[in-house]
């Protein structure tokens, strides 16, 4: 079960990844300023709470959603990250929740911004197996992989709303809607 929890977590950084941060931050990991509009929560993968995030404790109470990701943009130039993934299989429910927290540099010009996490924790959850759960630190070899920079574009959506559009590429058809 512990291998398919990271699995699903290395899909979904697959799938949100685009390149490794190659341009390190000062030694205070100091961010840039974040621009206008985009500073607090962007959230991908329908409502998102935070509170339910952090207290948590392995038993499924009946609203979640099967992936979600937040990024919530500080305006010191830090930024916390948020994954969730859960999938139920005969009954068994998995889930797998990822934090990373550091520095965010924004290059307006090129409509990026580079994340550089100083520090994160895993959670899995196994509702069948309950003695497999699991709490732990990110290691550095862990946190350095997790240093992306990622493609975006602030814009109005189908339905009026102003979204972050999350890109691996810089084609913005390859992204994904984050709301505020």
């Amino acid at each position: 079960m512990k291998k398919m929890v990271l699995s699903l977590l290395a899909v979904l950084m697959t799938f949100v990844a685009c390149k490794t941060a190659t341009d390190p931050m000062g030694p205070d990991g100091g961010g840039s300023a974040i621009p206008s509009g985009l500073q607090g929560k962007w959230t991908y993968g329908g409502s998102f709470s935070a509170t339910d995030f952090w207290n948590y404790n392995g038993t499924y109470a009946g609203k979640g959603f099967e992936q979600g990701m937040v990024f919530d943009f500080k305006a010191n130039g830090k930024f916390d990250m948020y994954v969730i993934n859960a999938t139920t299989s005969y009954n068994c429910r998995t889930e797998a929740y990822s934090y990373f927290t550091g520095s965010v540099t924004f290059d307006e010009n090129a409509h990026t911004f580079t994340i550089t996490p100083t520090s994160g924790n895993y959670r899995g959850f196994y509702s069948c197996t309950p003695g497999s759960n699991f709490k732990r630190d990110a290691r550095a070899d862990e946190l350095k992989k997790q240093g992306k920079t990622y493609y975006y574009v602030q814009k109005k959506n189908s339905q009026g709303q102003t979204v972050l559009n999350v890109s691996v590429t810089p084609d913005e058809k390859d992204g994904i809607e984050f709301k505020p």
